[in-house]
């Protein structure tokens, strides 16, 4: 029986003739013939095999070194067909959101962003620059306080001065957020409210700060633009509440008999509850208070702050009010209480639009509004106090 006679049977085949077995887009058994299988009704011209078939002796061949073996390129498709995509070739890059929406609406994105950016931290009064930070807390300190003992009139000055400052560094901060604050009924606006305190008391604020809120938004209606008109409207309402407003309240303190103590006593407990808060946090802070808005401010801080404003405030009562400090012991403990909130409400603020600091005018402060914001809260807490204290003695 030839050696290649089927196994099972039946009738005997060369092996040589039959087909080599090529597959479309696979590596072909019998490299010596090409990829491309002969059309239909077409001569087979491919090449005779060079090795020897099956059950034919192998021929003597001298030894070659080894090399390594290259890819040759097959020869070029036929002409009129068409060349097949190499099956390795990469797919084109189509955006992950073409086609979604008008380019002016919804522009294409090449290049997607991958991972979320991550939001800029408010920066934590321990990384200040302590002796900078102290040399300027002191200087503001003695000029607040020699303006209230001097006359009332040039503290009310210096509130509109600072109120003005923080007015133009929170509008620079709401430019970069697409949100417009007009500057001119702002700024009239925060002047009138310390002028209408000065001269009319609480019922003057109360009307300045209607007209205010109602000028600002009827400036921004005449506007000739339209987009963006409701957020621009509440940011100047914000603005005029948060800053002109609440300062007004240090002008009704001053202008009580005992004014200038009392603005002294609010200060007191404000800068204690910061200063002790920083030093509690540093030495004995474990247990964050609101790790969202300010991670570095713990539950020890808050206490130590707590603690040394008060005793701050009811030392300079029992020296300003003939032994009475507990009237300084309770309006300490309110401005410290508002000063907390009032820090963490400007933290929140500026975690939301992304910011470290309102500006760099303070070295080791900040901006304006990063040194005023515990005593904006404080102010209308202190004067309420006081109002209720007063009644008692």
């Amino acid at each position: 029986m030839p050696p290649w006679q089927p196994v099972h049977g039946g009738a005997a085949s060369d092996p040589a003739d039959l087909p080599p077995f090529d597959a479309p887009r696979m590596p072909s058994l019998h490299p010596e013939y090409e990829d491309s299988p002969t059309p239909d009704g077409a001569e087979d011209t491919r090449p005779a095999p060079t090795t020897p078939r099956w059950g034919e002796p192998q021929p003597e061949t001298a030894p070659q070194a080894e090399s390594v073996p290259q890819h040759q390129p097959g020869p070029q498709p036929e002409s009129g067909r068409e060349p097949e995509p190499s099956a390795l070739a990469a797919p084109p890059e189509i955006p992950v959101d073409a086609g979604v929406d008008d380019a002016r609406i919804d522009p294409t994105t090449e290049h997607p962003v991958e991972e979320p950016v991550e939001q800029v931290a408010p920066v934590s009064r321990g990384g200040r620059n302590m002796p900078v930070a102290t040399l300027v807390g002191v200087a503001l300190l003695a000029l607040v306080v020699v303006a209230a003992w001097w006359h009332p009139l040039a503290f009310s000055a210096l509130v509109v001065v600072f109120s003005l400052a923080a007015v133009i560094e929170w509008r620079s901060v709401l430019a970069k957020q697409a949100r417009r604050v007009p500057l001119v009924p702002v700024a009239l606006a925060t002047a009138g409210f310390v002028v209408a305190t000065w001269s009319y008391g609480t019922e003057g604020l109360v009307v300045a700060l209607m007209a205010g809120l109602a000028g600002s938004v009827a400036w921004r209606v005449v506007d000739e633009r339209i987009e963006n008109t409701l957020a621009d409207s509440l940011a100047a309402m914000l603005t005029l509440l948060w800053i002109p407003f609440l300062a007004s309240f240090l002008v009704l303190l001053v202008m009580a008999d005992d004014g200038w103590h009392r603005v002294l006593i609010v200060i007191l407990a404000v800068a204690g509850s910061d200063t002790g808060g920083l030093f509690a946090g540093m030495l004995f802070g474990k247990h964050p208070m609101a790790p969202r808005v300010s991670p570095k401010k713990t539950w020890e801080g808050f206490a130590g702050g707590l603690l040394l404003g008060t005793a701050a405030a009811g030392v300079a009562a029992y020296y300003f009010y003939a032994g009475d400090w507990w009237i300084g012991a309770i309006v300490g403990l309110g401005c410290g209480l508002a000063a907390v909130l009032g820090d963490l409400a400007e933290s929140a603020v500026k975690r939301d639009i992304q910011v470290k600091d309102m500006s760099s005018l303070l070295p080791g402060h900040g901006g304006i509004m990063d040194r005023i914001d515990s005593l904006l809260l404080a102010a209308p807490v202190a004067f309420v106090a006081f109002a209720v204290l007063t009644r008692f003695t």
